[in-house]
């Protein structure tokens, strides 16, 4: 009798995995089954229907497959009525043949009935009785009849007639016929012809209602690979003594939701706690992809997330297989929300439901054309992070055509030291917190180990709120990817995700020491162009040797940055959206004729008539993605294929749900141009910034300042060529805008050494580049290293810098009041009201630090009139920072009254855009 062993599994998750490995043994079976069964078939068929005649369980009968008909081998019967009494091979109803049946038989040279291969006779007899008074002459008169009786009859029956082959194999089989190719010696043959039709008699009538016998290994060794694609699990974790499931562990608390289960093999327990990595993890969450990196020993290791099988399998792998893609792609969402909500702690999600990062976004640039998978992938978890309340209406629809309605995001923290709770409160479902999962189950992967400690890093414009946010969904998101044994154990206290750093700070953390630049002790000089997929940031600072005190503590190098701000609108992702809009905007009238609307990127202008054309729907957002999606090529290699005409037949969602043929011109020499010119103003806003920071910090500008160009987008030909690192002549030309740009700006240029963007070093695969040196710089700056961040912007406020320049307007030109970085909770005068009313200006452009450049109307310049109440008659407007997006205003007669309080029209005013 063979042993049997106990083993504890989680209830839940064993019925599950369960179900699902018997379905695949099942649907396995089948499949195989299948194969087996049309192997027989066809040897079965090729077989017998290489002979014409069959004996039949040596019973003297003889089957025709020519005709179908069984015949009797000898006579056996001399009347009808003998004929009618007869029973052969449990068959009655035979017959006496027709004239036709005996014309088919002894006009074949080869029948077995034939005794003179030079005549018709048949068993020597020259007539063959067709009825009981009906005979048919088979010799010279033949094959004429005439009323005779008493001659030869040979009964047929009719029983086979008109079945296929695979049929009258069945039938031999259902009634255990033995037969063999008359007067054929193959009994190897035979018998192999016999096992087919024994295999397809069995498989076609097998029924899948069993239960496979599986063990525990079996049924446990995808659970990895069911929800993220992790590879199958070795069958040595189940057994060796070193190893072990961290699933099977049961702490006390736990004990309810486990079952005992009966195997013929040995599984082991493994208590979580003891694969605890002593490492930080940090994770840069980017609007196009995200990059993780951990540091384990003083090494740096990346991460790649939702890779497909097939590339996970390649021996090359490449610097761009560690920027996952920021992307869900949404098959089945109903099963996904089921599979989601049933767990707290590593649901079982099914990746048939649900695709994250690599898989997702190939799924998109595969199927860009294909308005079902479009509609079903969801690619702007950043941005949907940024917006509020009232304009975070988001509509998901997955492959199955069901709609969602995505809730605005919330600071839903989980309790500290506690386990998360899936109650009504509960987001029903965050798409930061499931991508931050699916990061999760591959940060603490069985084989890689545990880790409890994450860094996160924001660009320098998001407030405190938005930050606050998205590291709830990242802290519930991680914490649910931990087995949940962990839960229940005191370590389990030390679980931390936070922000550390901007994300400019930490890429000059990695990119200094990548490019060995070394500090000393007056400090290095150095400006960030963070040109990324959402947003640009600009980041100004000195890399230097520690001062005494520094050093006392234990610091080897100091990093001090300062100035942070950027632009708001000028990513990849968003410079590519701007330009699906000015082809629908040159297409206008095909999108009016045909009823199409597609979304306004908010930095964007309306133009006459886009009230009918612009939506907040998805049919309007999957338009624009099919748009962009042909458009890529354009910003990321200048160049897209069209025909003579320029133009593109696009399959595009009307307002009516219907997908409809719509004709596209594409001019792709003015979205080109409007590339460069959006590109240029974006960098004239670094150097205005830059010149501001430094002169803010420093008094004056640094004789050498080096520019450290990050994100994949500072790859651009135009930023390169711009920035005069290119040699062609269109380069060139741009390179000359940038200088006139330059030379307004600074009343004496600095020398800029500028670096061109960090690429993949092949014999480093974790070396820093434009993409990944963020998350690797993060890494640098974690509690316990070396290298010390001082952050003036932080110093001076409890938030994000202030990024508007505010003021009001004199002869149309924008009189700045309150600039970017204002120090929050001062109060300045904004101007006087007119008539009850002050039009306030705002705008985030660095072109209002330079005197009189920003005018009324201005792109990117943005109004509020301020209706004041009361006698304001010799008042003036006053105006303090409290947020990064929000000031508080309020009118009084001077400065000193608002200090005393002595003040009306207290109010707090929300900037946005």
């Amino acid at each position: 009798m063979s042993q049997s062993f106990e083993t504890f599994v989680p209830t839940l998750k064993h019925q599950k995995l369960l179900a699902t490995v018997e379905a695949i043994a099942l649907e396995k079976d089948k499949v195989e089954d299948t194969i087996t069964l049309k192997q027989a078939t066809e040897d079965a068929v090729k077989y017998f229907e290489q002979y014409r005649y069959w004996s039949i369980d040596n019973a003297g009968i003889i089957f025709d497959r020519k005709t179908g008909l069984l015949w009797q081998e000898k006579k056996t019967v001399n009347n009808a009525t003998e004929m009618k009494q007869l029973n052969l091979l449990g068959l009655q109803d035979w017959k006496f043949p027709t004239q036709g049946d005996v014309k088919t038989i002894v006009e074949d040279n080869n029948n077995h009935w034939r005794k003179n291969q030079n005549s018709y006779y048949l068993l020597g007899s020259s007539i063959i009785q067709l009825s009981e008074n009906q005979a048919m002459w088979l010799d010279r008169d033949y094959p004429s009849t005439h009323n005779n009786t008493g001659y030869l009859i040979l009964a047929i029956n009719l029983y086979l007639k008109g079945k296929s082959t695979l049929q009258i194999l069945k039938t031999f089989n259902k009634r255990k016929w033995d037969y063999k190719p008359y007067n054929v010696n193959a009994a190897v043959e035979i018998s192999i012809l016999h096992k087919n039709a024994n295999i397809i008699n069995q498989l076609s009538e097998k029924t899948y209602n069993y239960k496979p016998e599986l063990s525990i290994a079996q049924v446990w060794q995808n659970i990895d690979y069911i929800s993220s694609r992790l590879p199958k699990i070795d069958a040595l974790k189940f057994t060796d003594v070193e190893q072990g499931m961290w699933e099977f562990f049961v702490p006390k608390a736990l004990q309810g939701k486990y079952k005992k289960v009966q195997s013929k093999q040995f599984c082991r327990d493994r208590n979580p706690v003891l694969d605890i990595r002593e490492a930080n993890v940090a994770i840069d969450f980017g609007t196009s992809s995200t990059v993780v990196a951990i540091r384990k020993n003083g090494k740096d290791e990346l991460l790649r997330i939702g890779m497909q099988e097939k590339d996970f399998a390649k021996d090359v792998i490449t610097d761009q297989q560690y920027e996952n893609p920021t992307v869900l792609e949404f098959l089945d969402l109903q099963n996904f929300l089921n599979e989601w909500q049933s767990e707290s702690y590593r649901p079982l999600v099914d990746w048939d439901n649900i695709h994250c990062s690599h898989e997702a976004r190939a799924a998109l640039r595969n199927n860009n054309s294909n308005t079902k998978v479009v509609s079903s992938i969801f690619a702007r978890l950043k941005q949907w992070a940024l917006r509020n309340e009232q304009t975070a209406k988001v509509r998901l629809r997955d492959q199955q055509e069901y709609e969602y309605q995505l809730q605005p995001l919330t600071e839903y923290n989980p309790v500290k030291g506690q386990p998360i709770q899936i109650g009504k409160d509960y987001p029903q479902l965050d798409p930061i917190e499931v991508y931050a999962w699916f990061l999760g189950m591959t940060i603490n992967w069985r084989e890689r180990g545990i880790f409890l400690n994450y860094y996160l890093t924001f660009p320098v414009k998001y407030s405190n709120e938005v930050k606050a946010r998205i590291l709830a969904a990242f802290r519930r998101g991680l914490q649910r990817s931990l087995p949940e044994s962990l839960i229940y154990d005191e370590r389990f206290n030390e679980f931390s995700v936070e922000e550390l750093a901007s994300e400019p700070a930490a890429f000059a953390a990695a990119a200094l020491e990548r490019l060995e630049i070394e500090p000393d002790d007056g400090g290095v000089s150095y400006a960030v162009f963070d040109f990324g997929g959402g947003t640009t940031d600009f980041d100004y600072g000195f890399y230097r040797n520690p001062n005494d005190d520094e050093h006392d503590e234990g610091w080897d190098h100091v990093i001090e940055h300062f100035g942070s701000s950027g632009d708001q609108f000028l990513g990849g992702e968003n410079l590519l959206e701007n330009l699906a809009y000015l082809v629908f905007q040159a297409n206008s009238s095909e999108c009016n004729k045909k009823k199409i609307a597609f979304t306004k990127p908010l930095d964007a202008e309306v133009f006459a008539g886009s009230e009918l054309l612009i939506a907040q729907t998805q049919a309007a957002y999957t338009n624009t993605t099919l748009m962009m999606s042909k458009l890529r090529p354009l910003w990321e290699a200048g160049k897209i294929d069209l025909d003579s005409k320029g133009t593109e037949t696009f399959k595009l969602i009307n307002k009516d749900g219907q997908t409809v043929d719509c004709e596209i011109a594409i001019k792709q020499d003015e979205l080109i141009k409007f590339l460069e010119n959006r590109i240029r103003q974006g960098l004239r806003d670094f150097f205005i910034a830059m010149n501001v920071a430094f002169k803010q910090q420093h008094q004056k500008l640094p004789e050498l300042i080096h520019i450290l160009l990050a994100g994949n987008s500072s790859r651009s030909r135009m930023v390169l060529g711009l920035l005069g690192r290119l040699d062609d002549e269109k380069s060139k030309a741009l390179h000359q805008l940038l200088l006139a740009d330059l030379a307004e700006i600074f009343e004496e240029l600095p020398d800029l050494e500028i670096h061109l963007p960090l690429d993949a070093d092949p014999k480093n695969a974790y070396a820093p580049t434009a993409k990944t040196g963020v998350a690797l710089g993060l890494l640098r700056l974690c509690p316990g290293e070396t290298l010390k961040v001082v952050n003036h912007a932080a110093e001076d406020n409890t938030d994000s810098p202030f990024q508007y320049f505010i003021g009001a307007f004199r002869r149309d030109t924008l009189q700045v009041a309150i600039h970017r970085g204002q120090t929050y909770q001062e109060w300045a005068e904004l101007g006087k009201p007119l008539n009850g009313v002050l039009v306030m200006g705002y705008t985030t452009s660095s072109s209002a630090a330079l005197e009189n450049q920003v005018k009324r109307g201005d792109k990117g310049v943005f109004e509020q009139n301020l209706r004041l109440s009361g006698n304001v008659q010799g008042h003036k407007v006053f105006a303090k920072v409290l947020s990064p997006n929000e000031i508080e205003i309020c009118t009084a007669q001077s400065l000193d009254d608002v200090h005393r309080q002595q003040t009306n029209n207290n109010r707090i005013i929300q900037l946005s855009i």
